[in-house]
This record gives structure tokens, C-alpha cells and sequence, in this order.
């Protein structure tokens, strides 16, 4: 396969992990933007997603289980570092080329990398994009950033991107699947430039400019009642424990609500990272009330 060579590229951050696991630390690298998006651009065919592992796009710190240990990398909101790609997931796409139209004008002048992603048909498309960033920021900065980037592309995109510890699998195809890639060789964005964006958008209200835009209907909060598996555990966490804050529900008994539901998850979710997410959301909530 020809190498993908750049005219504009840059240092990017890459944490490595076995699996979802979010204790399944692997490796730290620190490749250019050209190196990673030609990685990234050879899958291997398996039957299952992950088979090369996940990835975090920056830097993720070190935690400690009950007992004290260190666990190397431990991936969760709190521990993020920094961020410096930039990763949306677009997995209800109606029209592939209307996407990448709407990508290729939103951001003409920036340098971003998308692929197509596992479950990915002629049928259904989905993909991944990735768009490196001049500098680093912080955990609340990327949430902020992907939210405005998603708005600028206008098309509805996957809300766990919006978390600053998801993780992404690594490249892998299907037998009989497709592959496609696409790359814009531009200056890697400025962030100064997604700060004048954000403050568009908070100036235009911070209404959703986004195609097929929903809110989670009672289906959604049905479906992850009684617990979800490994690869959702995190991000709907989150999103319980903000939902239930945000309507004001007294934080004490939204602790204990969230603390039985995470009880219940397959593999249950460790208490001492209930008590991080916990407290990150209940902190950004009380700062925003």
C-alpha cells in the first residue's frame, strides 16, 4: 500500500491499551500526525472489533485501585491529561458523500483523516475522523471542542465522542468488508480557531446545528436501566449521573442510584471509579448551576 506523505504535519500523542479495559495499559507513543494516519490506514481483517485494541488520543495519568496499587494509565475522565486529535464517530449516516462534503467545506483549510469503522456497510456507513490539534488541551476543553466541530460539520454524530477518556478501536475489517479512507493535507487547526467557534456557538444560543439531532428518548434510558456491557460502561455512567443532577435530584441519593446501577454492569463497574465520575460531574454541575 503507497505511503501517505504530508506537506503539514505535527506530533500527536497515542495511549495504547489491550482492550476496553480501561486497566489494560499497553504502550505510550508520541508518533507525527503522518506516521498515525498511516496506521491508521492499514487495517487487519478479524472478527472481532477489537483486535488490535483501543487507543486515547493524548495523555492519560496514572490511578490507583481500593487498595492503593497503581494502575498504569488508568483510563477514565479524571485522569485525562490533555487531548490533542480530535475523534468524532459517525454511525447513522444516510449519504457518505453528503458527510464528506460537509467535512471537506466545514473544515477545507484543516487538516483531518477520516476511515471507514468495523460495522461499516455499503448500507449503513459509518466512520471515524480524526483531526489533529496545534496544541494540547484539557479534558473540559475537549468537551467543548468536539461539541462545536460536530455542530460545524452539521451531521449527527455519536455523543460518546464527546468524552474525553473514550477510547477507539484500532482499524479492523470483516471479511468481504470494505475499507475506505480519506485525508486532508491542510495546517494542523489552531485552537484559537476552535475557541472563536465556540464562542459562535454559545452567541447563537449553542442550538445544535445538526441533521437528525434527538434528544435520548425514554427508549435509550429503558435499554440502559439494568446495567450495559464492558465498551459502555464509562460514558453511560455519565450520562445517568449528569441526567439525574441536571433535574436536580438530591446528589446523595443520585450517588447511591448510580453506585447499584454500576453493581450491575457486566463486568460491574469498580466503586473508586463511580467516585471519580461522580465527583467530576457533580463539580462541573455545581459550577454550572
Amino acid at each position: 500500500m503507497n505511503e501517505i506523505k504530508l506537506e503539514y504535519d505535527t506530533h500527536v500523542s497515542v495511549v495504547h491499551y489491550e482492550s476496553l479495559d480501561s486497566r489494560s495499559f499497553k504502550s505510550f507513543s508520541k508518533p507525527k500526525w503522518s506516521k498515525l494516519i498511516n496506521k491508521l490506514s492499514v487495517p487487519i481483517e478479524a472478527n472481532y472489533k477489537y483486535a488490535r485494541g483501543v487507543a486515547v488520543y493524548g495523555d492519560i495519568k496514572n490511578g490507583a485501585n481500593d487498595h492503593g496499587e497503581i494502575i498504569k494509565k488508568h483510563r477514565n475522565d479524571v485522569n485525562v491529561v490533555y487531548r490533542d486529535v480530535i475523534v468524532l464517530d459517525y454511525d447513522e449516516i444516510n449519504d457518505l458523500k453528503q458527510l464528506h462534503e460537509a467535512i471537506s467545506s466545514a473544515l477545507s483549510n484543516v487538516a483531518w483523516f477520516w476511515h471507514t469503522s468495523f460495522s461499516h456497510t455499503t448500507e449503513q456507513a459509518r466512520i471515524r475522523l480524526y483531526i489533529p490539534l496545534n496544541e494540547r488541551i484539557s479534558a473540559d476543553d475537549y468537551r467543548k471542542y468536539t461539541k462545536v466541530l460536530a455542530n460545524k460539520i452539521g451531521h449527527k454524530v455519536d455523543e460518546g465522542s464527546y468524552q474525553p477518556s473514550r477510547c477507539f478501536a484500532l482499524p479492523v475489517i470483516q471479511k468481504g468488508h470494505i475499507f475506505i479512507k480519506r485525508v486532508n493535507d491542510c495546517p494542523i487547526i489552531d485552537v484559537d480557531m476552535l475557541e472563536q467557534w465556540s464562542k459562535e456557538f454559545e452567541q447563537s444560543n449553542g442550538s445544535p446545528n445538526i441533521k437528525g439531532y434527538t434528544r435520548r428518548d425514554s427508549a435509550y434510558w429503558r435499554d440502559i436501566a439494568f446495567g450495559v456491557s464492558e465498551g459502555e460502561r464509562n460514558s453511560t455512567l455519565a450520562s445517568i449521573t449528569g441526567y439525574l443532577l441536571r433535574r436536580y435530584v438530591d446528589p446523595n441519593l443520585v450517588y447511591g442510584l448510580v453506585s447499584a446501577w454500576a453493581s450491575v454492569c457486566k463486568p460491574a463497574i469498580n466503586q473508586s471509579e463511580v467516585n471519580n465520575t461522580f465527583k467530576s460531574i457533580l463539580k462541573k454541575d455545581s459550577k454550572s448551576s
